[in-house]
């Protein structure tokens, strides 16, 4: 079975300037149940990864810098309800509206590799009244024009799913979404150890390289 739908940490990286991106995904993520403060109840949530190409940021890769594109990522809650997120965000990026019978059941993993153009909106956040912090979000998307070229991920592609892999998540998992995981209650009724800093680094060391001859078509959902 795979994952089935009915912010980010501290870098050291400048955040993204607000804009227009072609964007290719990279990730899905499966964060599993995540507690809500505010309303004090839980809820199932994933986390869609893209690349922006055209932002790079040079990285330390094996004690030599190099050139990668710039990530970003939006959690969202795994529903395709009238009142999710998840959905019209989709249908935006498809260009089209789901149908009933594709509402039964909706297969996260056609999503990596997929083509899109992003809109990156900051958002200042104040903390107690006197230290500011600016977030480069996801806001909106939309398909790929036609005729524009697509993209392969320039990272290693991922895809984790509780559902196939329960709590065995990929060792190569950046610190900061590892911690998350590790705050869900799939994790904690599993009696499993806390967070603990393993300082891996990894920027999108993540998985099997997206093949060249399954080059996603314009909407492949």
């Amino acid at each position: 079975m795979s994952l089935i739908a009915s912010d980010k940490g501290n870098s050291d990286f400048e955040i993204t300037p607000e804009g227009v991106y072609h964007a290719v995904c990279y990730g899905v993520i499966d964060l599993g149940h995540q507690h809500n403060k505010t309303y004090d109840n839980w809820g199932r949530k994933i986390m869609i990864q893209w690349e922006l190409p055209s932002e790079r940021i040079d990285i330390e890769v094996d004690g030599k810098m190099v050139s990668k594109p710039r990530a970003i990522s939006r959690r969202f809650g795994l529903s395709l309800g009238t009142k999710s997120h998840l959905r019209p965000f989709l249908e935006s990026w498809r260009g089209k509206k789901f149908k009933f019978d594709e509402l039964v059941g909706f297969d996260l993993e056609k999503l990596v590799g997929v083509n899109c153009m992003l809109q990156v909106l900051h958002n200042e956040v104040s903390y107690n009244d006197y230290q500011d912090k600016t977030y480069a979000n996801v806001h909106t998307v939309m398909p790929i024009g036609k005729g524009v070229d697509k993209m392969i991920p320039e990272n290693p592609t991922m895809f984790y799913s509780m559902d196939d892999s329960k709590l065995n998540y990929p060792s190569e998992l950046p610190d900061w979404i590892k911690k998350i995981i590790m705050e869900s209650r799939e994790y904690q009724e599993a009696g499993n150890p806390g967070y603990e800093e393993e300082q891996i680094g990894g920027y999108g060391e993540m998985g099997d390289a997206f093949p060249d001859d399954k080059m996603p078509s314009d909407v492949p959902f």
